[in-house]
């Protein structure tokens, strides 16, 4: 048979700067700071264009984003449902249900917990206690656990918030005392900590001393766990007088930052030989923080003080020295993120703001209403989309940037016994090879690695006797 060898350039939409999935909640760092850059484009009077929309019931999950997905949940008539949605329509791809009360309680109601995606599989954790391993391809459930039947922990005031933080093999929950872990492939117990009711922050992994740790808030106290087995590694007292400890500890420089509502925040170090002592270093009576976590960049930490239903400010703490650098109000009860240098910012009216992270004052680079209704969900940049929500379930995604199509241009030339392609060195892209066109087609990755030459991507490809057809994919 006569060799026929055809190169054919096949580049999606791609936009060449950086663009990530959001898997969890907090993002891939679990701290609420995105990698992407060239995200924002300042938008016009009408605010950012509306991709798609759904409705996914009542409650405060955000959403993690991860292979082309979008998962969330609601409640509606007492029964929680996990959504997955695709990426690119919004289209319901599944959804599992399962009885769960509303429990509204001077809220709304609704799950508090984000779905966490974990390679094949998404964990999510109901206000009751129902932890659920479902599969992200089609939502088959994998395995189930509901901790307060079956290891007698005690639901919180509110229900139970932690987002399922996974590790290895473990998935770890903030209930009982300070944390329970469970086999992420079985659901089986690996250890806990005791059974009085959580606090309702997730777990933030942190290094003790070279060991894998956790820190946890119960309702009155701040813990370091050890990943391995739960052995509490040192505790400092801290709560309001509601017991709520919900915003996330915060990391910067190797100390935590303790914040909750109606109390000083306060800057605490770790000391002594096994790491066992705790030592504050500074209090700022300007960040009690109610429920959404503030975000750290550079030595500046960002973040809303004040109760739900007061007037809030948002305000930039010196984490060095904790003093307030500087204050804004009028955004009442907001939740935060970053990227790029940039705060991401939705009220609880439901303004959306973009700002400089800038130390010296809030400098505002565009504002738009987004949504009505109580907005307490954090907003999630993922893949140069934001994705906004409010407590009746009514999902939003906005367009953040265009996405860039550039065709790169495919030198092909014959080397001998090898085909060699090449292309401008530019983005990210691999050379792909299959043998049929069309519903039949099976790319794969083809040759031994790309090398950079003279500014170009070069591949050396040793073509099969059959016919081969061959593309440049955008990774």
């Amino acid at each position: 048979m006569k060799k026929t060898l055809i190169a054919t350039l096949l580049v999606s939409a791609v936009s060449l700067s950086q663009a990530a999935d959001w898997p969890n909640w907090r993002g891939p760092d679990y701290n609420g700071i995105s990698q992407e850059t060239d995200w924002f484009e300042k938008w016009g009077s009408s605010g950012p264009k509306r991709l798609w929309n759904a409705s996914v019931g009542t409650g405060f999950a955000a959403v993690s984003v991860a292979d082309g997905r979008v998962f969330t949940m609601g409640n509606k008539s007492n029964k929680d449902t996990v959504y997955a949605l695709d990426e690119a329509t919004g289209e319901t791809l599944w959804k599992y249900t399962y009885s769960s009360p509303l429990s509204p309680n001077s809220y709304d109601g609704g799950p508090n917990a984000t779905p966490t995606v974990d390679g094949d599989r998404v964990y999510t954790f109901s206000k009751d206690g129902q932890v659920y391993c479902l599969e992200a391809a089609t939502g088959k459930r994998v395995w189930y656990k509901k901790l307060v039947n079956t290891y007698k922990v005690k639901k919180p005031t509110w229900g139970h918030a932690s987002s399922p933080y996974i590790t290895g093999d473990r998935v770890i929950l903030n209930a009982g005392t300070h944390g329970l872990a469970l086999d992420k492939h079985t659901g089986n117990l690996l250890w806990k900590t005791g059974t009085t009711a959580a606090g309702y922050a997730t777990p933030v992994p942190y290094d003790h001393l070279g060991t894998p740790a956790l820190v946890i808030f119960g309702k009155s106290k701040a813990y370091g766990v050890r990943i391995r087995d739960g052995a509490k590694l040192w505790s400092k007292t801290f709560q309001d007088r509601y017991q709520t400890n919900a915003a996330d500890p915060i990391l910067y420089n190797g100390n935590i930052f303790l914040t909750t509502n109606s109390k000083d925040g306060e800057m605490i170090q770790l000391r002594g030989s096994a790491g066992s002592s705790v030592h504050t270093l500074w209090k700022n009576r300007d960040m009690s923080i109610h429920f959404n976590p503030p975000v750290v960049v550079g030595d500046y930490l960002y973040g809303f003080d004040g109760r739900v239903n007061n007037s809030d400010d948002l305000r930039c703490i010196n984490l060095k020295t904790g003093d307030t650098e500087w204050s804004k109000s009028s955004i009442p009860c907001g939740s935060i993120m970053a990227s790029d240098g940039k705060l991401i910012v939705l009220s609880r009216k439901g303004d959306l703001y973009v700002a400089e992270a800038s130390p010296s004052r809030f400098k505002q680079l565009a504002k738009s209403k987004v949504l009505t209704g109580t907005c307490w969900t954090v907003p999630v940049l993922a893949n140069r989309s934001l994705y906004v929500r409010n407590s009746r379930g009514t999902l939003y995604k906005l367009q953040m940037s265009e996405q860039v199509v550039e065709p790169q241009p495919l030198a092909v030339s014959l080397n001998g016994a090898q085909l060699e392609f090449s292309w401008p060195a530019k983005g990210d892209f691999i050379l792909e090879s299959t043998v049929a066109l069309g519903q039949a087609a099976d790319w794969s990755e083809v040759g031994s690695g790309t090398a950079k030459e003279d500014n170009r991507n070069v591949v050396r490809v040793r073509p099969s006797a059959a016919q081969q057809f061959f593309r440049l994919r955008s990774e």
